[in-house]
């Protein structure tokens, strides 16, 4: 059996199920965000050796902080199961297989589908309605209240299915500026992330309303447009005092390091060119109570 349990975005990370490009556009891919599409036919596109060797090197930092790494299985008919953070999501002892807006994105929880049979009897497996949207991305548990990103990826309908799974947690929908507002926020965690111990990182261009809970339960650490485009925001906690972060973002770890937090830099420039940073391409099965 295998420990299932969330309910902190930044408590000690145990075990996490980290994506992997096998078969990195090694099929046709369907182009689902911006980033994409101004990479991929440039001279700047992502290679699959270049993409797996900074995503190697991830994941031994991953191990030698003592967390196990899973790795879903290659599905032959799958251009990208990198982002394992969209397609999934655990929720205290519930475990939601997400429902992708792009259809090409909607078998890849197949790649993980093995591991259910290791989950405790008290773990509960949901899946999403084919009829509406939410990704995990957009997903963000923390201080005992689900923060729900509404826009380019998951709907309100998503967000209130979402609300009744889960009763014991205040839901804070948020609604995030899209491209006809001038940005390009995929997800919720590309504008804002709790981090450390009552702090979060937010790029305030990239809501259209900063909720109240958001400052009143966090010390929020502004992030510029420039850093949000670089997925700057997209860190990922080992625990309430360490954080993984690009190498690049050297005003924003030095705002963390700042207030006592470890921050564990890892080159990693070729997997966001994909549209997802170390956040996106993790999915946490089990944090610390």
């Amino acid at each position: 059996m295998m420990d299932v349990f969330v309910d902190s975005e930044t408590a000690p990370l145990r075990s996490v199920i980290v994506g992997y490009p096998d078969n990195f556009l090694q099929v046709d891919a369907e182009i689902i965000n911006e980033t994409q599409r101004q990479y991929y036919d440039g001279p700047d596109a992502p290679t699959p050796e270049a993409v797996t060797a900074q995503l190697n090197g991830f994941i031994d930092v991953l191990r030698s902080r003592g967390v196990s790494v899973i790795q879903p299985h290659a599905l032959p008919y799958v251009p990208d199961q990198m982002m394992t953070r969209d397609i999934g999501v655990v929720i205290g002892t519930t475990f939601i297989v997400t429902t992708m807006a792009a259809r090409s994105r909607r078998l890849e929880w197949r790649g993980y589908s093995h591991l259910f049979e290791r989950f405790p009897e008290d773990v509960k497996v949901l899946f999403g309605p084919e009829d509406l949207v939410i990704e995990g991305g957009d997903v963000i548990v923390d201080r005992g209240k689900v923060f729900v990103g509404i826009g380019q990826r998951t709907t309100l309908a998503g967000a209130a299915w979402l609300m009744q799974l889960v009763p014991d947690y205040e839901i804070v929908p948020i609604t995030l500026s899209g491209l006809d507002d001038g940005e390009d926020v995929l997800h919720l965690d590309c504008s804002f992330l709790p981090v450390g111990d009552g702090y979060a990182l937010i790029y305030p261009g990239g809501m259209r309303e900063i909720p109240a809970t958001l400052r009143e339960t966090y010390e929020l650490i502004e992030v510029t447009r420039d850093e949000q485009q670089a997925l700057g925001t997209n860190v990922l906690s080992l625990s309430p005092d360490t954080v993984v972060s690009q190498p690049s973002m050297t005003r924003i770890n030095g705002e963390m390091r700042a207030r006592g937090i470890e921050v564990v830099e890892v080159p990693y420039s070729e997997p966001p060119k994909t549209g997802g940073s170390f956040r996106c391409c993790t999915l946490p099965l089990h944090r610390a109570h």
